[in-house]
């Protein structure tokens, strides 16, 4: 019982090269396996072709079938499917519908048919199971990331699939949640037999679970399967993947710090009837760049969103010495954001006009808007829609847009998500030369501590509600 993939070629368009491309190759059930490759080699297309989702939802299969124990997915209505293979995106509010917790795992168990009186029965044992009793009746919008991939598992447990595919699943949680999640999966497989077999870029939470590397490269499988339990390291670097515990080796020019651009007083943040955040204080200054540490839900991203303006807080927030609650016009744009889910900054209708759109007063906007697309290798996708590209691939086009963009201060939330180690590298010198070479104040949350290590002039860290420095 397996997967098998045979001659199978795929593209987004026409006029596109295949992104998988007469690809050959078996992913055996009886191995938890972990497919990797640089970001936009076609894992994920894989992966989305192998439970059926394209070409039904995307794209043309321009040759070759896949087939799972045997059936093409794509072929069976989605009740059939579901029984089979179950899917784990890297954003779970792609896939949630419903309100709640509870009613989400019973939206799923009602569209496979599940008699009802066997209902609340699967829901609280999947519950248990994933760790998350006590959520059962909380709003899906309330949890943290790690808690919404736990929701997400919860889903499949109820469903018990044959496969359960996974598409870059820990990109935007801690490291603790990850593990957790990981160890789950893991029992899933030893004690049910369902196959596992999920796209990631770190290998880190996989250790003592997975079985087997295969490695992507160019929409093609690459050599031969890893080991697991005995990876190389200057192997998986020489592949452009992650090492667990390895330096980035980064190459920014050295700090020269200037006024303070950002400063927090006092800040608190709000959450139902408590306090999510409470007596933040911190100075951010020209030409720093600063990592913001902190566990799923800590409040990273909701403190990002009270200094764009979409969350209230109390408190002072001031940008070069005005409230950001009292801007003037001529402030608009002194501080750029990066938000964690990159579909929701852009406004271009291709790739090569969102970048525009941040060189639109530039006399050689059209040059430059080449240049940048080729650096960050998404040339060949300019005429095509933004939400079209891997979540590595958005991730690269909405860093490069904001780096075109003139701004004093520059907010980012999990730049480097759901990227190869190459590409983490390329990001993070990017930005961290914008910083240096403009006099910007750079401010990056991520749940990488060596990548903060490696880049950061200093490190915060939220713990127990508040921002305490800790280098």
């Amino acid at each position: 019982m397996g997967i098998r993939f045979e001659n199978l070629a795929f593209s987004y368009s026409d006029d596109l090269r295949p992104v998988v491309d007469g690809l050959d190759g078996a992913f055996s059930r009886s191995e938890v396996t972990i497919l990797t490759g640089a970001s936009g080699c076609g894992k994920s297309t894989l992966l989305y072709l192998a439970a059926g989702l394209y070409p039904g939802s995307a794209g043309t299969l321009r040759s070759g079938c896949v087939e799972v124990d045997g059936k093409e997915l794509r072929k069976l209505q989605p009740p059939q499917r579901a029984r089979i293979a179950g899917m784990m995106f890297q954003n779970p509010d792609l896939q949630f519908c419903m309100d709640t917790v509870r009613n989400e795992i019973i939206f799923c168990l009602e569209n496979i048919c599940t008699p009802p009186e066997e209902i609340g029965r699967k829901v609280d044992e999947a519950l248990a199971f994933c760790g998350i009793s006590g959520l059962g009746d909380r709003m899906l919008h309330s949890l943290s990331g790690g808690e919404k991939q736990k929701t997400a598992l919860a889903c499949l447990v109820a469903i018990k699939p044959e496969w359960i595919f996974l598409d870059e699943p820990f990109a935007n949680i801690d490291e603790e949640s990850a593990r957790s999640i990981a160890m789950k999966l893991g029992r899933l497989h030893s004690e049910q037999g369902m196959g596992i077999l999920a796209v990631d870029h770190r290998l880190d939470s996989w250790m003592g679970i997975a079985d087997t590397v295969r490695v992507m490269e160019n929409g093609k499988l690459l050599g031969e399967k890893l080991d697991a339990r005995h990876l190389d390291p200057g192997q998986l670097e020489s592949l452009g993947i992650i090492v667990p515990g390895g330096s980035y080796d980064p190459s920014i020019p050295p700090a020269k710090l200037g006024d303070t651009v950002l400063e927090l007083d006092g800040l608190n943040i709000p959450q139902g009837g408590s306090c999510l955040l409470h007596d933040v204080n911190a100075a951010f200054r020209r030409g720093g760049i600063y990592a913001i540490l902190g566990q799923s839900g800590s409040g990273k991203s909701s403190l990002f969103g009270a200094l764009s303006g979409v969350l209230p807080y109390k408190g002072e927030a001031r940008l070069e010495g005005r409230s950001l609650r009292h801007l003037r016009s001529s402030d608009i744009g002194k501080m750029g954001f990066i938000t964690q889910n990159p579909q929701d900054q852009f406004i271009g209708g291709t790739v090569r006009q969102e970048i525009m759109a941040s060189l639109r007063r530039m006399p050689d906007a059209e040059k430059r808007s080449e240049e940048i697309l080729r650096a960050i290798r998404l040339w060949r996708y300019r005429d095509i829609s933004p939400y079209l590209l891997s979540q590595g691939q958005q991730r690269r086009l909405g860093t490069a847009a904001l780096i075109a963009y003139d701004c004093h201060c520059l907010i980012c939330d999990e730049p480097t998500y759901a990227q190869d180690r190459r590409n983490t590298i390329a990001i993070m010198d990017a930005l961290c030369r914008q910083a240096r070479e403009k006099n910007i104040a750079l401010v990056f949350s991520t749940h990488d501590r060596k990548l903060a290590e490696d880049y950061a002039d200093m490190i915060f860290e939220i713990k127990g509600g508040t921002l305490n420095a800790v280098s």
